[in-house]
């Protein structure tokens, strides 16, 4: 038990222990890209226990308890439809001060159910993850087990219910400098404002994801349009009205602190029309009427095109995940919504696609700063050498050694120690490692935030083993300085926080 998660976890050689306690354990976080929500940070209230803390709206541990056969009851039982938690498992049970016995037996219950189900993670990074955050969080240094999970309960239950607990605190604590939430074009961003005026201790920014705009074949494309429509001003009568309007959006993102925009790839999306017909395609989509493949295409390609241009102009990075594939579990997607834990891997072949959209992108107006994500690992080498290709500096001081198009950190399924070790090897070798830009969580959790340290230690282990082979040199400054860089500095360099 002496060495579970000691302060040298993960951490194999003498150079990799110096790397990480004396360069990286300190850094701040810069998390640029999550699901956090600005009006819960903006409340500030109590998480609640901490079956509420850990499992209201984490589906990575969903996942793991349906493997486990837990009964859904006790995973997303407490949800609405809509997403948003049903009052009888919320924090409500605080109310005036006194517990309600049977919420806090029900809570209990669902925690418990995870603990049992924790035990057999061995290899699954929900077990490092869990066990960082409490010790990180609530000073628990001991395994949890069946056993302890009373105690355990206990403890973290009376420090969630201390105002420094709370979502605020909780960031403040892991040194979050600054995160951008995901949020649609249409978004007030109200929250976010009201955060700027009042709390500076951490930067809540908005990034834009427009991926409403972009399905035109999905069911309520055309009521979309009309929010847009609303809250842009701009009266969309064309496909090019449509770019205005975002491009209105973008500017109002902008003037709210908004760093990045976000795109989900998730099936073909790169077949370049004429623009003439885009429009028919548009007006069909706005109609109602179903879009054929190339028609769905064609439409995606023109959208993603201008946007592209809109944000080399703007100034904003443009994030591209690649390769979900959502909701496969029809029935559990009626029941509970999405977001629950019914995804996987996508399996087709993109990358002519990608190449040819951040060519057309670059041919008509220049790259912005780029991030691309891919889900499936079989994809790694083929975007991380694809991301090579547009790297060419084509203004002064532009680069200053980091990568305007960045294969980015291991994406969701690819999060855990096998999958960071391996995107951090192919970068290494396709690129220039000193230039990456490092970790975020994407995560909807406030007790996510020890996975920068998680990556950070693998970071430290892979430059260390290479190090001790006598492969690089062991020159601790210049290596020092380039896990500082990668932890943080890269990041903020590369956003111009």
């Amino acid at each position: 038990m002496k060495n579970f998660l000691n302060k040298d976890f993960l951490l194999q050689t003498e150079t990799a222990q110096t790397l990480f306690h004396k360069y990286a354990e300190n850094e701040p976080i810069f998390d640029f890209h999550n699901h956090l929500s600005a009006q819960e940070i903006y409340e500030d209230k109590s998480l609640g226990n901490l079956a509420n803390a850990w499992l209201d709206h984490d589906h990575y541990k969903w996942r793991a308890m349906r493997a486990a056969g837990v009964p859904e009851e006790l995973i997303t039982g407490h949800l609405n439809k809509d997403g948003s938690v049903k009052n009888e498992y919320c924090c409500s049970e605080f109310s005036d001060g006194k517990l309600d016995s049977e919420r806090s037996e029900r809570n209990y219950d669902r925690y418990l159910a995870f603990v049992r189900t924790l035990q057999g993670c061995i290899g699954n990074p929900l077990y490092h993850w869990s066990h960082l955050e409490l010790q990180r969080y609530f000073g628990i240094t001991e395994p949890l087990t069946e056993k302890n999970a009373k105690e355990v309960w206990d403890k973290c239950n009376q420090l969630l219910a201390k105002k420094e607990f709370a979502p605020r605190g909780l960031l403040t604590m892991l040194k979050v400098k600054a995160l951008c939430t995901t949020d649609d074009p249409v978004d007030s961003l109200e929250w976010h404002k009201k955060l700027a005026a009042e709390w500076n201790d951490v930067e809540v920014r908005p990034s834009f994801r427009p991926d409403l705009a972009i399905n035109a074949e999905v069911k309520g494309f055309d009521s979309y349009i009309a929010k847009l429509i609303k809250v842009s001003g701009v009266e969309i009568k064309t496909v090019k009205d449509l770019v205005k309007a975002l491009a209105n959006r973008i500017d109002y993102f902008k003037a709210c602190g908004c760093l990045v925009s976000d795109h989900s790839l998730e099936n073909d999306f790169y077949l370049p029309a004429k623009e003439e017909d885009v429009e028919y395609i548009f007006q069909k989509a706005w109609m109602g009427k179903n879009l054929s493949h190339d028609e769905i295409c064609e439409y995606k390609t023109y959208i993603l095109t201008e946007l592209g241009k809109l944000y080399r102009e703007k100034g904003l990075v443009m994030q591209i995940h690649i390769g979900a594939l959502r909701d496969n579990s029809t029935r559990l997607l009626a029941e509970k919504g999405k977001n629950i834990g019914l995804d996987s891997l996508q399996d087709f072949n993109f990358a002519p696609q990608i190449g040819g959209l951040l060519n057309k992108i670059d041919s008509t107006g220049g790259l912005p700063k780029v991030i691309l994500y891919n889900l499936n690992p079989k994809d790694n080498e083929a975007l991380a050498t694809m991301a090579s290709n547009y790297n060419s500096v084509s203004e002064p001081n532009e680069g200053r050694g980091l990568a305007r198009v960045q294969f980015g950190p291991a994406w969701w399924f690819n999060d855990h120690k096998d999958g960071i070790e391996e995107q951090i090897r192919v970068y290494a070798r396709t690129s220039v490692l000193g230039g990456y830009v490092g970790m975020l969580t994407d995560s909807r959790s406030f007790l996510s935030y020890p996975r920068h340290e998680y990556f950070r230690r693998i970071l430290c282990n892979f430059i260390g083993n290479l190090v001790e082979n006598g492969e690089f040199p062991c020159d601790e400054n210049l290596l020092g300085e380039m896990v500082k860089n990668i932890s943080y500095k890269n990041s903020i360099e590369f956003f111009k926080i």
